[in-house]
């Protein structure tokens, strides 16, 4: 998937410089939605980028994780996910752990980075490892896993994601700003760090500087 979508990614870097797709600041902060799916490749190995980009730039971006990905709602109610019921189960154990490390990015950029490492827990293993270390109480993990706190989680991922996936169709999902760019997308997934630190130092009250491709 990746060797085709890097293919993919010369064409569509032709047509960046014929739109507007430049990434800019709002308010000296930038936002990155970042959609995924527990069983994705694609999202495991995106993940240094995410944490390398994180450590040197971490006061002025917000990350938000949006466990759903391709997931679809059958008429009866119930969630088709991407990788079959295992992804299903695990993107639910990590809506429930960021929304219980909701405030403390440290911390959820240390689970989700648990989750997307090998053996990948909660995925591979039916296992809350992750939200355990993290320092989550297991009880209440167990609680939002197996009652409607975790469906009432279900709803905004799908929400938020269904306008941008429905453009992109891609999992890592990027979403830079709450403004769905495939162009910026793409860029984003190649080279998350230098995309972001050329939009801080377009602002001078960053104090961004030495920028490299």
């Amino acid at each position: 998937m990746t060797y085709v979508y890097n293919i993919v990614f010369l064409f569509v870097y032709a047509y960046v410089s014929t739109v507007n797709s430049q990434l800019q600041t709002e308010n000296g902060k930038i936002n990155i939605m970042v959609g995924t799916t527990s069983g994705c490749r694609d999202a495991a190995n995106f993940m240094p980028q995410i944490r390398s980009t994180y450590n040197r730039f971490k006061d002025f971006v917000n990350f938000e994780f949006v466990p759903w990905g391709k997931t679809t709602r059958r008429e009866d109610g119930t969630l088709n996910c991407q990788f079959g019921p295992r992804d299903c189960w695990a993107n639910r154990v990590h809506r429930c752990a960021l929304h219980m490390l909701k405030g403390n990015a440290d911390a959820q950029m240390k689970y989700i980075e648990c989750e997307f490492s090998y053996p990948q827990p909660a995925y591979r293993q039916g296992s809350i490892v992750c939200a355990y270390a993290a320092g989550l109480n297991v009880v209440e993990m167990d609680i939002c896993i197996r009652t409607g706190v975790g469906d009432e989680l279900e709803i905004p991922a799908e929400e938020i994601t269904r306008e941008p996936m429905g453009i992109i169709q891609f999992v890592p999902l990027i979403v830079f700003n709450n403004n769905t760019n495939l162009a910026l997308h793409v860029q984003g997934y190649n080279r998350l760090e230098s995309v972001i630190c050329f939009a801080l130092a377009d602002d001078e009250t960053t104090g961004i500087t030495h920028c490299r491709v």
